[in-house]
Formats: structure tokens, sequence, C-alpha cells
């Protein structure tokens, strides 16, 4: 690079503090790095939970019986005998949308 001024050598002590300027940056870089990695782990441990969470929470809500399984599992229903809270939920769940259901239900009490 072209200069109209002398080239002269550094003064003393200047690479020294050069050094220390740049393994300071690259401590301070290192450092930001720990920082965003562990961030970063800490953000995947939360999501995991949350999607732990979220496939271990009661789904006996969700499940979805057709007319005809609710029918099958009426007589046990009306017993008592259910092999399972969430079956029983299921079937309660079809009842109160179908109509259809109910009536059949009906006509097994009455």
């Amino acid at each position: 690079m072209p200069s109209d001024e002398p080239w002269s050598e550094c003064p003393p002590g200047e690479l020294a503090e050069l050094q220390r300027s740049l393994q300071d940056q690259e401590r301070h870089i290192r450092g930001r790095r720990r920082i965003l990695i562990a961030a970063g782990g800490l953000s995947i441990a939360v999501a995991g939970v949350g999607v732990g969470v979220f496939l271990s929470r009661d789904q006996t809500t969700a499940s979805i019986l057709s007319c005809q399984e609710t029918v099958d599992l009426l007589p046990r229903y009306v017993a008592g005998t259910l092999n399972s809270p969430s079956t029983q939920n299921a079937v309660e769940v079809h009842l109160d949308h179908c109509e259809k259901c109910r009536k059949h239900l009906e006509a097994m009490i009455y």
C-alpha cells in the first residue's frame, strides 16, 4: 500500500498491546458463544418438556367412537363394567353429541 510517509518500526510495546487486545476480544467472543450455547440448550430442554407435557396430557376427550362402537359398548357402560375410565369418558362424549345413540341408550334402560 503506497504511502507518502516513510516506513518505520512500531513503537516498543505496541505489538504486545495489540496481542493483548486480540486475546481479550477472543475471550469475550468465547464467553458469548458459551452463553448462546447454554441458552440454546435451555430452549431445547424447555421445548422438550412442553412437547412431553402436551403428549402426556389426558387425551380421553379426543377419543372418537363411531356409533357402532358406542352401541357395542353401551351394555357394559350401563352395567358399569367398562375396562377403563377413558373408554367410559369416550362413550359419554359420544352420547353428548349423538342423539341416535342417546335414544338407543334410553331404549336399553327403560
